[in-house]
């Protein structure tokens, strides 16, 4: 069994479809966030093409020490479904694709915005979310890579994971 579940984990999962590269500018899904949370004049969609382009332009990596010669961050992508999104990771293990995901959602408690580990895997491997604490440190570093989208993400007032797309409302709430 222990050998079964290790060839599951280690077979990559089937990931979104990689976006066209694009001649705007890697930054223009930052500046776009910062606009609308700016003007809060009218709710935006962002496509998960849109949104894999940008995270393709943005994020580059390397694995430190020993493990630099061999495993090099190979990426991240987005797939967005209903009420929830998947945030694959991607490394490649000496010319070997190897993948990690996790499935979280987005919610608003009062002023503040929640992300919630639902689950994950290990390339094909699905796992309950207490067994994705390794990928704590990926996580963290993503996190601070793509710290000013996550602030100007959070600066919305509502935030709706759709079926390949974000919905966000930076308009006031009604009072």
């Amino acid at each position: 069994m222990l050998a079964g579940a290790s060839w599951v984990a280690f077979r990559p999962a089937d990931l979104p479809k990689a976006a066209a590269p694009s001649t705007a500018k890697a930054d223009d899904l930052l500046d776009l966030l910062r606009q609308t949370a700016i003007k809060r004049s009218a709710v935006i969609e962002v496509s998960e093409a849109d949104i894999n382009r940008h995270l393709c332009a943005t994020l580059s990596g390397k694995i430190p020490g020993m493990l630099g010669g061999w495993v090099a961050f190979d990426g991240a992508r987005v797939d967005l479904e209903s009420d929830n999104a998947r945030l694959f990771l991607i490394w490649n293990v000496k010319g070997f694709i190897r993948t990690a995901s996790v499935d979280f959602t987005i919610s608003r408690a009062d002023k503040e915005f929640h992300v919630e580990v639902l689950r994950g895997a290990y390339g094909h491997l699905q796992m309950p979310r207490g067994m994705m604490r390794l990928l704590h440190p990926a996580l963290e570093a993503l996190a601070k890579a793509l710290d000013p989208e996550i602030r100007a993400l959070f600066q919305m007032n509502q935030i709706t994971i759709a079926q390949g797309k974000l919905v966000l409302d930076p308009r006031f709430p009604h009072e």
